[in-house]
């Protein structure tokens, strides 16, 4: 038997349907102008100052004006009054050059280097196998005192590094002591510098991560398949003083080592952002390395290489060694601008695979061993029976840790 509804009583259902989804609407448009208001009076503030200013300066400042640097300051002082540190303005050509970072392209000589503060050197810390370095004959501990014929002190330090940027097939004249010996060699520019490094420490496979960058996975992943077949029977991952690259490329390597993410969300990391969205997972395939590992972190220890720390230890893959990270467990992202600049901004918290948050508190290591002041002022020059960290790693891969 049908039923049949009148049609007065559909009339009425409708125009209650009608007047709900008004009520709703106006609810949330009401919030959001609200919000709006709220905020109303200190951006009018913000702007009616600036225009102040640059109508105090156009009418009195004595000098002239440039409007592209002009330009540049004011952008850069807004992102800087956020007050983050880890968001940043940047120009057309430091976008460039990011961009060239980032991605693992950098080109150099083939050395990391390290400012000697007693003298003002700059001191040889590595010097990569097949490089023009090498090939020239620079050796770690070489201390460098002249490139170009400029010498190199502790004001230039950092100015005189980009002598080692360029062009391919550019070179740079650089002199150096070696004990009582000074020599001055032309290296060629145009090595693509590694962020990862490894050798055997008897049967420990040791990898050095710098940074993680776009090409940081395929170098670790034929780090460990080299380390494998030099048997090698575990690993040591250290990223100690790491903090450059992305949370992204630091998610790639963590895929190599870890299975699939089962547990929580399902991923080995992922982002939220002020809200409380998840506005990005970063998952993980079946394939993993079954080698017992060991990472080696430092209160300089921060963001991405804290991530894979953190995550590492989660999957039961590895200890930690060290000391308590810096504690940037947030996620940036780059927006290009018109004029070819880019601004940089934190835009969520990372979430590891099974840890809380570890934003603000770093990743407490579960061995906690730290380095005297002098090992600290000389870490890239230790050797390894120096580096307490890095001995207590080996101890605990040795199976010999009481």
């Amino acid at each position: 038997m049908s039923r049949k509804i009148s049609i007065g009583i559909t009339i009425s259902l409708v125009i209650t349907a009608i007047t709900i989804t008004f009520a709703i609407t106006m609810s949330v448009s009401q919030r959001t102008y609200n919000r709006l208001i709220t905020d109303l009076p200190e951006r009018t503030q913000m702007y009616s100052s600036i225009a102040k200013i640059d109508e105090l300066v156009r009418s009195n400042y004595y000098g002239k004006i440039s409007e592209k640097v002009l330009n540049e300051k004011v952008a850069g002082g807004y992102v800087a009054g956020l007050g983050d540190a880890y968001s940043k303005y940047m120009t057309a050509d430091e976008y460039a050059d990011y961009v060239t970072v980032i991605s693992g392209k950098s080109l150099g000589i083939g050395v990391t280097t390290t400012l000697n503060e007693a003298n003002g050197y700059m001191t040889v810390t590595q010097v990569f196998s097949g490089s023009p370095a090498e090939n020239s004959g620079l050796k770690k501990g070489d201390e460098i005192t002249q490139i170009g014929g400029e010498p190199i002190s502790a004001k230039n330090y950092e100015e005189m590094l980009k002598s080692f940027e360029g062009q391919n097939l550019s070179s740079v004249d650089i002199t150096f002591k070696r004990e009582t010996e000074t020599k001055t060699v032309s290296v060629v520019v145009g090595y693509n510098l590694p962020s990862v490094s490894h050798r055997l420490i008897g049967d420990v496979g040791y990898i050095r991560i710098t940074a993680f960058y776009e090409n940081t996975a395929i170098q670790v992943s034929n780090a460990i398949h080299s380390l494998i077949e030099s048997e090698a029977k575990s690993l040591i991952f250290d990223v100690r003083n790491t903090d450059k690259g992305s949370v992204e490329y630091a998610a790639q390597v963590i895929d190599l080592l870890v299975p699939v993410a089962s547990e929580g969300t399902g991923a080995l990391a992922s982002a939220v952002d002020k809200n409380g969205q998840t506005v990005k997972v970063f998952s993980s395939n079946s394939t993993d390395v079954s080698l017992q590992m060991v990472v080696l972190v430092n209160s300089k220890t921060c963001g991405g290489a804290e991530l894979f720390a953190c995550d590492l230890r989660d999957f039961g893959k590895a200890w930690i060694v060290g000391n308590t990270t810096k504690g940037n467990g947030t996620m940036q992202e780059v927006f290009r601008l018109d004029d070819g600049g880019a601004v940089m901004l934190t835009v969520a918290k990372i979430l590891p695979y099974k840890s809380d948050s570890f934003d603000g508190v770093g990743v407490v290591p579960d061995y906690e061993s730290s380095l005297t002041f002098s090992q600290k002022s000389n870490f890239d020059l230790l050797e390894d029976e120096e580096d307490t960290q890095l001995q207590t790693a080996l101890t605990l891969l040795s199976g010999n840790d009481e």
